[in-house]
């Protein structure tokens, strides 16, 4: 029985050329929109965000420290071999996710791409996941692994994302999602650091 699970994404992304019009659309739609929380860095900087092990504390940083918390993220459209009760190596998928900020205002989109590439012994899924950022203020790339399991069973998971322009042109940290329900929007944070 397939199953749509809301999010996973992969190391090369291999997207449709009416999904790369409709984010290019979108993209310059946001231009529009008002700028993320910006916060000068430092020792009373955010700290970035917490649970999945991040490679530096924020109090390491200099500079500009950019915050989104409390995503909401919708997924518009998911194009998917996995099979989400057994997930086998090889299997794939792409989807194509709004973001919205805590108010409910359109924060962005983000184009992302998965792929199961190894199942370990005691049990754990390894998915690498691949992702840009089209924000209302600038771009972020982020790609990493997590745990098939983790995300079906609501735990956050990460992996490190770079600002590549606008606000985030320069900074780096993480981005971070879990599943609340299946085939429901996303919860999700992203914390980049100068």
């Amino acid at each position: 029985m397939m199953m749509n699970i809301r999010r996973s994404t992969t190391a090369s992304g291999l997207v449709s050329g009416s999904v790369l019009t409709a984010a290019l659309i979108a993209a310059t739609r946001l231009l529009s929109v008002s700028p993320s929380t910006v916060r000068p860095g430092g020792a009373g900087a955010a700290q970035p965000a917490t649970g999945t092990g991040s490679a530096e504390d924020a109090g390491e940083h200099s500079g500009l420290s950019v915050v989104h918390e409390g995503i909401w993220e919708p997924q518009i459209r998911n194009e998917q071999n996995v099979n989400v009760a057994d997930p086998q190596i090889g299997q794939i998928g792409s989807y194509y996710d709004e973001l919205y900020d805590s108010s409910r205002e359109l924060l962005g989109i983000s184009i992302g791409r998965y792929e199961i590439r190894y199942k370990k012994v005691h049990g754990a899924v390894l998915t690498y996941y691949s992702e840009d950022l089209f924000l209302r203020d600038g771009v972020i790339h982020a790609e990493g692994w997590a745990d098939f399991n983790d995300v079906k069973n609501g735990v956050w998971v990460g992996y490190p994302a770079v600002g590549l322009d606008g606000v985030y042109r320069g900074l780096d940290g993480r981005r971070e999602w879990r599943v609340l329900e299946p085939d429901q929007p996303v919860e999700a944070r992203i914390a980049l650091h100068g």
